[in-house]
């Protein structure tokens, strides 16, 4: 399914790369690593320019925890999407293997779709993930193999699922690169991302409950568990523990100009520090400093300047590149002495007349010998042509044309051979007449 955040990303890096010809490259940088530690995995991933910037342990197999419930919320949303404020009644079997964190769902209760799927995303509830799985594919076995398959599909191909909610199964597992590849493709889907992002939801009253808040268990969105980790950056997905797979946090977050998927997964808690969100925020504050968007082109700052023929008025113009190129780089990096601008024209000269705009060539950007960017070479004024050496240069470019060259030397050798036959013809009148 394909939502309004996967187009709009796509619209960012159309809009910072409207070039006639770019290959956009974004080289590895010498930069300080993020602090961090005290995690099983870590993977931090930058979206508009689809480049994984940090990553330690990576592809190490670790338990997923509650980060299972991204996956049980994307199928969710891609199977039951059209039918939210269909009704659910729960029953026995959707309930009977649920343990941990839920709501308090009793079988009989009659709520929607809708409620069941941000009771997921908002808070969690192991309870709404098994009535959602029943509802999809009719068992929970049946959810469990969509839930792979989907996976696979992903990309995530180190991942398996054994339920809908992360609670503990040796036979479970994951890694932090597969979960980044996962929570990427969530981060596309509109309902997703506003229920995850939601600091609470006001589920209505059911047949046999009265209406209840929940709250969003990501301590960096809401302060309702623990206001030390909060990140006015972050921007939902999903964050749980296991006794035996450790703290898992997974969120996007973004400046307003670039976005990050960061995840860690297996952190410990050390005298009271949660170390998954510690470790989010260090990676996302080191992200936000590090990078930007430098900006490498642009239609002002002039490349170089060539030759023009064919005019009194000048003897060369400038060229410049025809757009703007901001390309994702170290935030640090010198333009002026690291970004190389390599040049090529068509040709060595111009001739007037020559056009403000007219396509000249074309110039390249280069970082650490990988091309950033590639525009068209423009010339930057008008040149009016003078007409008296127009015509002296037609004049010389037809004393150098193949037929000039060629009716020339015909005429030489017609010239020759009359000469040589008049010369002929006085030389027999001349004998005739010392006969007589």
């Amino acid at each position: 399914m394909k939502k309004k955040n996967k187009i709009a990303l796509v619209l960012i890096s159309v809009i910072l790369l409207t070039m006639g010809s770019i290959g956009l490259s974004v080289p590895s940088a010498a930069l300080e690593d993020p602090t961090v530690s005290n995690a099983k995995g870590i993977y931090l991933y930058n979206l508009e320019n689809n480049k994984a910037v940090f990553a330690q342990n990576a592809e190490e197999q670790v338990y997923p925890t509650s980060t299972v419930k991204i996956m049980t919320g994307i199928l969710a949303i891609e199977n039951l999407s059209d039918r939210l404020d269909e009704n659910i009644t729960v029953t026995s079997s959707m309930l009977s293997a649920v343990s941990g964190n839920n709501i308090g769902l009793a079988a009989g209760e009659i709520v929607t779709i809708d409620s069941m799927i941000r009771a997921l995303l908002v808070n969690g509830a192991n309870d709404a993930a098994y009535v959602l799985a029943h509802t999809v594919s009719g068992s929970t076995e049946e959810f469990v193999t969509l839930m792979n398959t989907k996976a696979k599909e992903l990309g995530a191909h180190h991942t398996h699922y054994t339920n809908p909610t992360g609670m503990h199964d040796e036979n479970m597992y994951t890694t932090a690169e597969d979960t980044a590849q996962i929570a990427k493709y969530a981060y596309g889907l509109d309902l997703f991302m506003e229920a995850t992002s939601s600091v609470r939801y006001s589920m209505p009253a059911t047949n046999t409950s009265a209406a209840r808040t929940l709250h969003n268990r990501n301590c960096l969105l809401s302060v309702y568990y623990d206001k030390n980790y909060y990140n006015d950056q972050a921007r939902g997905m999903n964050a749980g523990s296991t006794p035996q797979g450790g703290h898992c946090v997974v969120t996007a977050a973004t400046d307003g100009e670039l976005t990050y998927i960061a995840v860690v997964m297996g952190a410990d808690t050390i005298n009271g520090q949660v170390y998954s969100y510690i470790n989010i925020t260090n990676l996302l504050k080191w992200a936000f400093d590090s990078f930007t968007y430098t900006q490498v082109l642009s239609p002002e700052q002039i490349v170089c300047e060539i030759p023009v023929t064919l005019s009194t008025a000048v003897d060369y113009v400038t060229l410049v590149s025809t757009d703007t190129l901001r390309v994702y780089l170290p935030a640090d990096v010198n333009v002026e002495e690291e970004i190389e601008i390599s040049y090529s024209t068509n040709s060595k000269e111009l001739q007037a007349p020559v056009h403000e705009g007219q396509v000249v060539g074309s110039v390249t950007a280069i970082y650490q010998g990988n091309i950033l960017g590639t525009s068209q070479l423009v010339a930057t004024t008008d040149v009016t042509r003078n007409d008296l050496l127009y015509g002296l240069y037609k004049i010389e470019q037809f004393t150098k044309s193949r037929f000039f060259i060629i009716t020339l030397i015909a005429a030489v050798i017609f010239t020759l051979i009359y000469i040589f036959g008049t010369a002929i013809l006085r030389q027999k009148k001349g004998k005739k007449r010392m006969r007589f």
